[in-house]
C-alpha cells in the first residue's frame, strides 16, 4: 500500500474552499484507491494555509493509472492560472508500519 501526500499552499481565507474541491474529486472510483484526507493548516513556510491531501491506494501502479486517466485531467484543467495556490509538493510513501487502536 502507498500514499500520496500534495502538500498546496494558498492564500489565507482560502483553505476551505480549497478542501471542498477534494471532495468532488473522481480519484475515489479508480481501481485501487483506498481512501483520501484532507487536513487544513496554517503554512509554515510562508504566510497562508497549507492543504495536506492524502491519498492511500493500493499499489502504486493505481496511482499511475489515476494520473494518466481522463478524470484526473480533467480534474486539473485550469489549475494554472490559479492565483490562490502558493506552491505545492508532491511525495510518495510505502506503508511500513500500521497499528490499530484497540479500544475502538
Amino acid at each position: 500500500m502507498i500514499v500520496i501526500t500534495n502538500t498546496i499552499r494558498v492564500k489565507e481565507g482560502f483553505g476551505k474552499e480549497m478542501s471542498e474541491r477534494f471532495g468532488q474529486g473522481k480519484a475515489k472510483e479508480m481501481p485501487g484507491f483506498v481512501r483520501m484526507e484532507v487536513w487544513l493548516g496554517k503554512s509554515k513556510e510562508s504566510e497562508g494555509e497549507e492543504l495536506k491531501v492524502s491519498t492511500v491506494w493500493q499499489d502504486e501502479a493505481s496511482f499511475r493509472n489515476w494520473t494518466s486517466s481522463e478524470s484526473f485531467h480533467e480534474s486539473h484543467r485550469g489549475q494554472g492560472g490559479n492565483d490562490v495556490i502558493l506552491g505545492s509538493s508532491l511525495n510518495q510513501y510505502e506503508l511500513v508500519v500500521s497499528p490499530l487502536n484497540e479500544a475502538e
